[in-house]
């Protein structure tokens, strides 16, 4: 062999050296990034466990006091423990915070169907919590229809303004009536007439959980009060909020009493001066993980139970 090919062979296995080198650098390297984005990966799940459990312990925090407030009261008003925000509170590694909202105080949507067909009180009290917001009569009329077939078991449409699913199916994008209750108050957008700026026009004031709910006048805002005692303006009705926060009604008889036209005759078995329905929000925030929890409770006994819960 003249040295011209040994040359070349040296030459090749240099370079065929210096790949091998590269070579093994990059797989280095590349276990070394696979490596450090599998520790990621294990630490945002292990914060994610974290902040879980933080937003988890926040609610069951509220569960306690609204336990507590149980046994120690009999009439539920916004002076209580439990209308009070928690702050958000340094853990080591993070922060929770919590806080309870009330949602007896509000007309519930699924309340305006029953088993065996309509609630004609409470429809009435939706219709006039319509007008107090501003919503013209007929408009109120039409809006009620359609809410009633969504929430109805038929699939009849009402009329005027009612809605099922052939209404429905027509749309764009097309859908079907639910035929059942209302899982969330955001779900009357789906529902013909319930424009977005209607639903949040209306959200303070209306709840949607199980069918049965009382409305708590200890709690309710002055156009939920105009709109369960009929008669009664809104003007009027924000007097007695403003006599409410002196005392308390301690029961729905005191309630009636303190009307300021004894002439005005509410249904008092709808009423109520105790609250059952409360949504317990849980922020947590753990590592690099932020969490939010809200769940449904229903203090139906002392210890309130889980309607459902989401993490948000």
């Amino acid at each position: 062999m003249n040295a011209r090919n040994r040359f070349r062979q040296h030459g090749a296995a240099v370079i065929l050296a210096l790949l091998t080198v590269a070579l093994v650098a990059g797989l280095a390297a590349a276990s070394v990034g696979d490596l450090g984005v599998a520790m990621d990966q294990v630490t945002g799940r292990h914060d994610q466990a974290q902040a879980r459990q933080l937003a988890r312990g926040a609610v069951d925090w509220a569960r306690n006091v609204l336990s507590e407030d149980a046994r120690s009261s009999q009439v539920d008003h916004l002076g209580e423990a439990w209308a009070v925000k928690v702050p958000p509170t340094p853990v080591e590694e993070g922060e929770v915070s919590g806080e309870l909202q009330e949602l007896s105080g509000r007309l519930n949507l699924n309340n305006l169907v029953l088993v065996d067909g309509t609630d004609i009180v409470e429809v009435e009290h939706f219709q006039r919590l319509l007008v107090v917001l501003g919503v013209g009569e007929g408009d109120a009329l039409n809006l009620t229809a359609a809410l009633l077939d969504w929430l109805d078991a038929d699939d009849n449409p009402r009329l005027p303004g009612g809605a099922e699913s052939a209404w429905y199916g027509a749309q764009t994008p097309p859908r079907r009536a639910a035929n059942g209750p209302l899982v969330a108050v955001n779900e009357l957008i789906q529902v013909r007439g319930f424009s977005p700026q209607l639903v949040a026009r209306l959200a303070p004031f209306v709840a949607a959980v199980p069918a049965g709910a009382t409305v708590n006048v200890n709690t309710a805002p002055a156009e939920v009060l105009a709109a369960v005692v009929p008669g009664l303006s809104l003007d009027a009705a924000r007097l007695l909020i403003v006599e409410r926060g002196r005392a308390w009604f301690k029961d729905v008889n005191d309630f009636k009493a303190r009307l300021p036209n004894q002439a005005l005759q509410p249904d008092l078995n709808r009423l109520s001066v105790t609250s059952r329905h409360f949504v317990a929000t849980g922020r947590a925030r753990f590592g690099v993980a932020m969490v939010r929890m809200e769940v449904l409770l229903e203090r139906s006994q002392n210890w309130p139970t889980i309607v459902w819960q989401k993490l948000l």
